[in-house]
């Protein structure tokens, strides 16, 4: 794959990319296939997530011109016992040419087997970044236990990043609210997933008051120097996501790995874990916000709905959500991956 392919590839499904998109697109292409080349030939590296989706994010600098904005997810397979090169030399690689990287490897009988939203991003649509395209693998078919789990894991990532704190100190700049904006984003893709639209752009499947939304935040994102929204609008998204999968379920569902396959190995039960805790203070802080629609009392739901999963009742408490997500952030990471290459 050349560069001009690569880079059209990459913004298949954003619409009417303007003439300086297109040229920042075509740097970012040329930085991935240099990228690619560094990867010996008995290796793969895939490039997924909103890349592969072809819908990345570009936002206009203060300077005036575009700048990417969306991570960058890799994976990199191997087909020994393990890679071929140092996976740190090729994250240091990434890192020179893009300023957030995700990397994450495994070995080809695992690719094969892995399904939910990871194997569906670097197997159904993910782009090879080696000359040697994919390695053989089957298609993953999503339905809305992945949804759900995706919307948990960004739960706690507004946890981990340190969001409630820094919304309720009135933090103003950029990217608190960019960073804001990601997660909202998050959370309405996982609840239209429901309706068939895998992609942020896929407007046109979900239902009108979701699409206003998603289009709203898409809006914003590609000009994040205007006025931004109310960060608490978070929490009415994910009231709204937890509505409609109660009904899709028929019940409110604690976590997205009970009644699965996922439910029978090892780390599948810890995932099970943290999200049943995501799951209870997201619905706690949706719920608050929702009724009162004021910021002092969600800072009040917090610690009480702490106390209660914790069964702490001293007077300092041992930790708090974002201290706690932000420590195990690592471990979710490393079983959510288990989990799916153990079924």
């Amino acid at each position: 794959m050349d560069t001009a392919t690569l880079a059209r590839r990459i913004v298949t499904n954003l619409p009417g990319p303007e003439p300086a998109v297109l040229a920042a697109t075509r740097v970012v292409a040329d930085s991935l296939l240099e990228l690619g080349g560094s990867v010996p030939t008995d290796d793969w590296l895939i490039v997924g997530g909103s890349l592969a989706r072809g819908e990345p994010s570009f936002a206009r600098s203060e300077a005036g011109g575009p700048t990417l904005l969306s991570d960058i997810d890799l994976l990199y397979v191997y087909s020994g016992t393990r890679p071929a090169t140092s996976l740190r030399k090729v994250r240091t690689v990434a890192e020179t040419f893009f300023p957030a990287v995700e990397l994450m490897s495994m070995p080809i009988r695992d690719y094969d087997r892995v399904a939910t939203s990871l194997g569906h991003d670097f197997k159904n649509i993910g782009v090879p970044l080696t000359a040697h395209g994919l390695p053989p693998h089957t298609r993953v078919r999503l339905d809305e236990r992945d949804a759900y789990e995706i919307l948990l894991y960004y739960v706690m990532c507004w946890f981990w990043s340190g969001l409630t704190d820094r919304w309720l100190d009135d933090d103003a700049t950029v990217e608190f609210h960019l960073t804001v904006n990601r997660l909202c984003i998050k959370v309405l893709r996982a609840t239209a997933m429901l309706d068939g639209a895998y992609r942020h752009h896929d407007l046109h499947l979900m239902p009108a008051p979701l699409a206003d939304q998603m289009r709203a935040e898409l809006t914003w994102r590609a000009d994040p120097l205007g006025a931004p929204a109310d960060p608490g609008r978070f929490w009415a998204y994910l009231e709204g996501a937890f509505r409609r999968f109660d009904t899709r379920f028929g019940r409110p569902r604690p976590d997205a790995v009970a009644f699965s396959a996922y439910s029978h190995p090892p780390s599948g039960r810890i995932v099970a874990e943290y999200q049943q805790i995501a799951q209870r203070l997201g619905r706690a802080l949706a719920h608050t916000w929702i009724v009162t629609g004021n910021r002092s009392d969600v800072a009040t739901v917090v610690p009480s709905v702490w106390a209660r999963i914790t069964g702490w009742t001293g007077t300092n408490p041992l930790s708090n959500p974002q201290q706690y997500f932000r420590e195990h952030r690592t471990t979710i990471h490393d079983h959510l991956l288990a989990m799916k290459v153990q079924v």
